[in-house]
């Protein structure tokens, strides 16, 4: 089912959060005795309320002008440098948020609920003032989906399971030790990736104020453990071999599910404790292009190797622990169907299982048009 996979990603996506405590490095000795005050330390509560409107990302979009209100409730920890990730990353808060919009009462649109995790990088660490990005992503659900009878002017949304993007700057205040008050301006985005025809998307420009409350003492910070070879820039590849496959429906009303595979090689060099870059390339095979060439090559069978999709790759990959996000731009040289375009993009998430393995989720776009949603296994050489 169409549902399994998106929550299959924000599973996914909640490893970033669960490895913190596999990767956590013996700074202090501390009590391993429970009591709610450990559970509850550094843990925060948020509530935020949005004003927002429609992107008019295409065409359709144009006739819905509605300005409506969105409303976020998180629970939230605050990093203090048990693992030495966070101190590296300026003690980021790490949490679950549940989301509502009504869109405007719009009929059509209908309403939107959504529970994604996120993690919230501050650009600065301050008592006072704080300047941060924060990251979500996890699954949505909408009210309302196309119908060719019942609601054919819904051309952005074609299930009503879709993943939820939520990409936020703030400004966050201390007004006192434990209450924050901020205001945030970000995008919101509902799609299915592709997983369901149609799906044009829907994005959505916020801005809003949020309230912060801080249930118990916080903990001191770990200062960041100095490393002498930090500084220390060497050479030393390393080489990573994955592979991955999505699904794929085209066309309304389409009943069965058609494959997306991708092999991909790519050759990466850390630059520093947080970050790699490489070249690679990527060899997709996508079985949707043998309906959307039939109009310009004719009914006819391809060969496996006519169908290829060859691909040379740029990669940055960030990297939190034993998790990373990864960045990849490439361009396709050769491909029978090239209607989405022939540079492509890679955003996704990868874990390391081990030493030498990891698995990854990752969508592939043309600058914004979701292609697939690939879910991998990969091995470092």
């Amino acid at each position: 089912m169409k549902s399994n996979r998106l929550y299959t990603l924000t599973i996914f996506f909640l490893l970033i959060f669960l490895q913190e405590k596999v990767t956590a490095e013996p700074y202090r000795n501390e009590s391993s005795s429970f009591s709610i005050d450990s559970l509850i330390q550094n843990t925060e509560i948020d509530l935020r309320i949005n004003y927002a409107f429609f992107a008019h990302h295409h065409y359709e979009m144009k006739g819905y002008n509605a300005h409506f209100p969105m409303f976020e409730l998180s629970l939230q920890k605050q990093t203090y440098g048990k693992s030495s990730w966070q101190a590296y990353f300026n003690y980021p808060t790490i949490g679950v948020t549940a989301f509502y919009s009504n869109f405007g009462n719009i009929d059509i649109m209908g309403k939107a609920y959504a529970i994604y995790p996120f993690i919230n990088f501050p650009f600065n660490k301050s008592k006072i003032n704080t300047f941060s990005f924060r990251f979500g992503v996890g699954l949505g659900y909408l009210t309302e989906k196309y119908h060719h009878i019942y609601n054919c002017k819904n051309t952005s949304i074609g299930s009503n399971f879709n993943a939820a993007i939520s990409l936020t700057f703030e400004y966050k205040r201390h007004i006192s030790d434990r209450c924050k008050l901020s205001v945030f301006a970000g995008l919101t985005h509902f799609s299915n990736g592709c997983s369901n025809s149609p799906n044009s998307g829907i994005n959505i420009i916020n801005t809003g104020v949020g309230v912060t409350y801080l249930l118990n003492k916080p903990q001191e910070f770990i200062p960041k453990k100095i490393n002498t070879t930090d500084y220390l820039r060497t050479i030393d590849y390393e080489y990573y071999l994955g592979m991955s496959c999505g699904i794929k429906r085209i066309e309304y009303n389409q009943k069965e599910n058609i494959g997306v595979y991708q092999l991909d090689f790519y050759i990466m060099d850390r630059i520093s404790n947080l970050s790699k870059v490489g070249i690679g390339i990527d060899l997709v095979y996508d079985a949707t292009d043998n309906i959307s060439i039939i109009d310009y090559y004719g009914n006819r069978n391809f060969t496996f190797l006519e169908m290829l999709k060859p691909g040379i790759g740029l990669a940055y990959e960030l990297i939190i622990g034993d998790a990373s996000f990864i960045f990849n731009f490439g361009y396709h040289p050769y491909g029978l169907d090239m209607s989405y375009g022939r540079w492509y993009q890679k955003l996704g998430l990868k874990v390391d299982i081990g030493e030498y393995l990891y698995v990854k989720v990752a969508l592939n776009t043309h600058f914004g048009v979701a292609d697939f949603i690939g879910f991998g296994l990969g091995i470092n050489l």
